[in-house]
């Protein structure tokens, strides 16, 4: 029978035989027009909407207007969006989330290691994501679904379809009920669909009281009459299912098969609540590695370094990679390990560095020329690092390639939010070659380290293996030699340990 009526619509469209099969459709629809339930709101003979249908809506308007109101206030809804969830939480989960408040964390902070506390931060993550399980998530977002679909519903344009009758019509107004003529159908086509549209997802049989219940609670006071407005969601959903607006239109269109527009509900504010919870858990347990980390790295820069003033580098610096972070965008990663660098081969690597491997190398005589060449090519390596962070500071100032074109962009990137990709492009590009500059130094210091401590061991032995002329080498040193490898060793030791936290 189903095929019949779909065989009959498309020979009507393809326009073969049409007249009888189109006349035939349009009475059954007329038919079903004069026996609906709510066939006061269409005049089939003039095809115009009754002033019962206007009167409807305005009725429905004047309920749902406290709502809208409340709904146009973002602090409200985002109260509305917590009270939401808070709803959906047992005691349970209230404990576990009161032991990951910030307050309770710092108390702990003061009183335990930070290992320990970052252990128990990680439990009390792990156990509310089992306690606010799928079950809790599905619960908070379709709780939320209902306020998307009345918050879908007010938004509709009341006060555009009342001025077609009343052109000075105000929002809000609802002292004097305005005078309702007939319409032609035609002529709000547009707005009967949209209705139906944005009435769909309003069913009696959800639980409304508990939603105007957080209403309540965000507003200090009821939005609107219960009673009222229950009755209006049943009589919505009455009209709806009644197909009378639907079958409105397809007479007054002579197209049987007009359909409004159908959409779907899909909340995650469940998904996105819990992710923020572990957000913010898991940035305090980045605090505490932060906090560590730097109080590691002060502790390793008063070791390595004997002057206070540090900075070195004038353009890729933590201080100006800041302006970038602030916009969200990428910020100079390895700023502070370049600088540290840079200082380092600044202060030791003419002055103590390269004068201790010159004695070693050149007045050395080795009996294994490999571990030499290898000691020999980690200080070429070492003596080429300030030319390479020069030219990458150099490209990251105002006249620089890159750091002209970040600056050009940067003032485009209110109006332009695509320039973004480009900055982090160029960014990304240049912490890049600050990783790698890093890296080889530290590699290079690595390989110095090792020689120097299997040198320091050498000159301990009763007799010497890799030199054989140490006391020569003592009298060319302007310190004891032994002295200034051990202390050289320890330097390079720390400062490789700095790089590798700068670059964690």
């Amino acid at each position: 029978m189903a095929e019949d009526l779909m065989d009959k619509v498309f020979s009507f469209f393809s326009g073969d035989d049409m007249t009888d099969e189109k006349q035939n459709m349009l009475r059954q629809i007329a038919k079903e027009l004069g026996q609906n339930k709510y066939a006061r709101f269409f005049r089939v003979r003039t095809e115009e909407a009754d002033p019962a249908f206007s009167s409807f809506l305005f009725s429905v308007y004047k309920i749902i207007y406290p709502i809208k109101m409340f709904m146009k206030d973002e602090k409200k809804m985002a109260q509305l969006r917590h009270l939401t969830v808070e709803s959906c939480i047992d005691s349970n989960i209230q404990e576990t989330i009161k032991r990951l408040d910030t307050a309770v964390l710092d108390e702990k902070a003061r009183k335990m290691p930070g290992e320990k506390l970052i252990a128990e931060i990680q439990a009390d993550v792990n156990l509310l994501v089992s306690q606010f399980d799928y079950d809790h998530i599905m619960t908070v977002n379709h709780r939320y679904e209902l306020a998307s679909a009345l918050n879908q519903f007010v938004k509709y344009n009341f006060p555009g379809f009342f001025k077609k009758f009343d052109s000075h019509f105000e929002d809000g107004s609802f002292i004097i009920e305005p005078k309702y003529p007939a319409i032609k159908t035609i002529l709000i086509i547009d707005q009967i669909g949209e209705f139906l549209t944005v009435t769909q997802h309003l069913k009696p049989e959800e639980d409304w009281d508990s939603l105007l219940d957080l209403f309540k609670t965000c507003e200090g006071q009821e939005l609107v009459n219960r009673e009222q407005f229950n009755n209006m969601i049943k009589m919505l959903r009455e009209v709806h299912a009644s197909k009378i607006l639907e079958l409105m239109v397809q007479y007054t269109l002579r197209n049987p098969v007009w359909q409004w527009k159908n959409s779907l509900l899909r909340e995650t504010i469940g998904d996105t609540w819990l992710e923020a919870k572990k957000a913010e858990a898991y940035e305090y347990i980045s605090k505490i590695n932060n906090a560590k980390k730097n109080s590691q790295i002060s502790a390793l820069t008063k070791q390595i370094f004997e002057a206070t003033d540090l900075v070195r580098l004038d353009n890729y610096t933590v201080q100006l990679g800041e302006i970038y972070r602030r916009k969200k965008l990428e910020s100079y990663l390895y700023a502070e390990g370049v600088n540290y660098l840079k200082a380092f081969l600044d202060d030791y690597l003419e002055k103590e560095i390269k004068e201790l491997c010159d004695i070693l190398l050149i007045r050395g005589q080795w009996t294994n020329n490999s571990m030499a060449r290898e000691m020999s090519e980690a200080l070429h390596h070492l003596l080429e690092a300030p030319q390479s962070i020069a030219d990458l500071d150099t490209v990251m100032s105002e006249d620089g390639i890159d750091g002209s074109r970040l600056r050009a962009a940067m003032l485009r990137i209110d109006r332009d939010p695509t320039q973004a990709r480009y900055i982090n492009s160029i960014i990304g590009k240049n912490n890049d070659k600050a990783l790698e500059i890093i890296s080889e130094a530290a590699q290079a210091l690595i390989v110095i380290g090792k020689q120097l401590k299997n040198l320091i061991e050498d000159l301990q032995k009763k007799h010497p293996e890799l030199l054989i002329n140490w006391r020569e080498l003592n009298l060319a040193s302007k310190e004891p030699i032994a002295q200034r490898m051990v202390g050289d060793f320890k330097r390079i030791n720390y400062f490789v340990q700095l790089m590798h936290l700068c670059t964690q």
